[in-house]
């Protein structure tokens, strides 16, 4: 009865070690590009500060991998999370949208980080610095605001 129990952990074991081997491709492009967010809309530094400290890891081409994130099957969990948030928005990437697009997408700030929906709480679990003060969110909802009216006289 032992033979069978042992055997199931030298599996078991051997599989975690193999899976090691097949990492997924890592988010490492350019932040800082004409097109990103900050950029294009001259967001205050203070602003500027913290959409990337609580968005960009996930809604940007550049994440800041956590020690954790080299460990299958974590890897694989995160980069699903990370393509998934770059697929809802891309701040690297909000110069190219349309103008329609763009006023979307302040709104849409302004409601997530209201609401406390973003950052995502497993997210703040690990990146405690990530959280939102209430004087930000009001700060970055009256930017969002503002930038998008800009964006409408256009």
């Amino acid at each position: 009865m032992r033979k069978p129990n042992k055997m199931v952990g030298i599996l078991l074991i051997g599989g975690i070690i193999l899976i090691q081997f097949f990492q997924p491709e890592r988010n490492l492009g350019t932040v800082e590009t004409e097109n990103a967010l900050v950029t294009v809309t001259r967001a205050p530094d203070n602003l500027a500060a913290i959409l990337k400290n609580s968005c960009y890891d996930c809604h940007s081409n550049r994440t800041v991998y956590p020690w954790y994130s080299y460990i299958s099957p974590l890897s694989w969990f995160l980069e699903k999370h990370i393509q998934e948030g770059k697929e809802a928005l891309n701040m690297s990437e909000f110069g190219t949208l349309e103008k329609n697009q763009k006023i979307g997408v302040l709104a849409d700030i302004c409601d997530v980080i209201e609401s406390g929906s973003m950052p995502l709480q497993s997210y703040l679990i690990i990146h405690k610095s990530a959280l939102v003060q209430e004087n930000d969110k009001e700060a970055i909802c009256s930017w969002s605001e503002s930038e998008a009216l800009k964006i409408m006289r256009e």
